[in-house]
């Protein structure tokens, strides 16, 4: 980014980005995050759209194929009238179908959720808010552990830092969590919280204070 560049030029680059599919993993689901949170960013996506959308014209449409008829012969075909089986076959068959069932039974009982582990803690010096943010799969959830929620009017709101690039929304904190895809989270990305008013950061930047900080510090 050079000295003249604005947050402006930034966020319409990213719209580009986005709407060509050359984002990476982690910021395409970031941007796609801001485009329902951010209205200013979301019709710098729909600018891009309708820029791009004439080369759609160099591509024929690829008719479907036609699966309906073989969908419907899997699920209504008249099944074979079996063969009638002598009464020592059928008492058999009818235990072994009871111990399969049992097997069944003990293989998918569902088990207890695992825990989530966890990455690092929002914190600051001069506060008592505190944030703990764990990992489970691919489950991000960030929890106040400690601190008051917003006041009336005002909401958190979570904040991805890479390097130099301009902060990233990640969605508001209305409750005590949050929870959302890991969105190829990595060591040495920032996670921040600021103080924004009801409904998040007008800008698609954060605009009040940022109240606490927290460094990933592996995954």
């Amino acid at each position: 980014m050079t000295d003249q560049d604005t947050p402006q030029d930034d966020a319409d680059m990213l719209a580009a980005e986005y709407v060509l599919g050359t984002l990476p993993l982690y910021q395409r689901e970031a941007a796609a995050t801001r485009v329902r949170r951010d209205t200013h960013f979301a019709l710098a996506v729909a600018r891009w759209e309708d820029r791009l959308s004439p080369l759609n014209d160099t591509y024929e449409d690829a008719p479907a194929p036609d699966l309906l008829p073989q969908i419907e012969a899997r699920l209504f075909a008249v099944p074979a009238k079996a063969p009638k089986r002598a009464f020592w076959q059928s008492w058999f068959g009818g235990v072994a179908v009871a111990a399969a069932l049992g097997v069944a039974v003990l293989v998918f009982l569902p088990t207890a959720p695992q825990p989530f582990v966890p990455l690092t803690q929002l914190t600051a010096d001069a506060s008592d808010l505190r944030y703990e943010v764990g990992l489970r799969d691919n489950e991000l959830r960030i929890s106040r552990v400690a601190g008051a929620p917003a006041e009336a009017g005002r909401v958190h709101e979570l904040w991805l830092i890479i390097g130099n690039a301009p902060p990233v929304s990640l969605g508001l904190i209305d409750g005590a969590e949050l929870t959302l895809a890991s969105m190829g989270l990595s060591a040495g990305m920032i996670l921040a919280i600021s103080l924004e008013p009801t409904g998040g950061s007008p800008t698609g930047a954060p605009t009040g204070p940022v109240l606490v900080t927290g460094v990933v510090e592996k995954i």
